[in-house]
């Protein structure tokens, strides 16, 4: 009776597992990626005892591929996730919104590998899936818009993107409001879009208001506010500002050095 009081309940484990992934999560939310890894990697290692459902299991597979992803280890992203959705193919009906959210972060590794093609492709599927089951007006489309739109832009093809976003940013605008951070991140977005089509007005529009909710949010010397930064300098480089974007460059690589190191 003692041994068996002294082992942990299938409950207890499983509790475990989704508070490790809820506390990895956040760090990644705030893209401390170092310190979410040990979380994340400790929740599968439990997860795997075969203790948990195979449920559980697929998010943790998931959740670190996405780690995984963030960190540039694309070949361990890639086995990760393909694990996950082999498993979530098996566990859910053929067209659950579940698969259809693993099959993007597919897609965003294979754009990660320059495997455009296969991204697309799988990317295509993924928003097959969710037009089952959502209107196209709904917010849960938002994410596989963005998506096929950021891949659109790593193949220069800036026309179609700029559809894509633009059916994100309604909805997004609609659903949210301009002052959230998930639309400030898409502004961001659209405004690195808008820069590299030259049209720096709106551009900088977007990406002011970008940064506007990003410092409100983070604080105004945030490494995750580097990519705003970038965009910002971008522009004023393209303008021929160069001492205001060489000012903006260091300050972007100031906050990451800061937070991660110069190595």
């Amino acid at each position: 009776a003692g041994v068996a009081a002294a082992r942990p309940s299938t409950g207890a484990k499983a509790k475990s597992c989704k508070a490790l992934r809820a506390m990895a999560r956040v760090y990644m939310a705030y893209g401390d990626y170092t310190k979410a890894q040990p979380l994340t990697e400790k929740a599968l290692a439990l997860a795997e005892t075969k203790n948990v459902s195979e449920s559980e299991i697929c998010s943790c597979l998931i959740d670190l591929a996405y780690l995984y992803k963030h960190q540039g280890r694309l070949d361990d992203a890639e086995k990760m996730c393909k694990k996950g959705l082999e498993m979530q193919r098996t566990l859910y009906y053929e067209n659950h919104p579940y698969i259809a959210g693993t099959l993007k972060i597919l897609g965003s590794i294979y754009q990660e590998q320059a495997r455009y093609d296969q991204a697309r492709s799988v990317l295509d599927e993924a928003m097959a899936i969710m037009q089952k089951s959502h209107l196209p007006d709904e917010p849960a489309m938002v994410p596989f818009q963005i998506a096929i739109a950021q891949l659109l832009v790593k193949q220069g093809k800036l026309t179609e993107a700029e559809d894509y976003y633009q059916q994100a940013l309604n909805l997004t605008n609609k659903r949210y409001g301009p002052n959230r951070l998930y639309t400030a991140s898409l502004y961001g977005k659209v405004a690195e879009l808008y820069t590299l089509q030259g049209r720096y007005t709106e551009a900088e529009n977007l990406i002011n208001q970008t940064l506007a909710v990003q410092e409100k949010i983070y604080g105004p010397r945030h490494h995750l506010i580097a990519p705003t930064w970038l965009t910002i300098a971008q522009i004023c480089q393209d303008k021929k500002e160069y001492t205001q974007a060489e000012m903006l460059f260091k300050k972007a690589i100031s906050a990451v050095e800061k937070k991660y190191g110069n190595d």
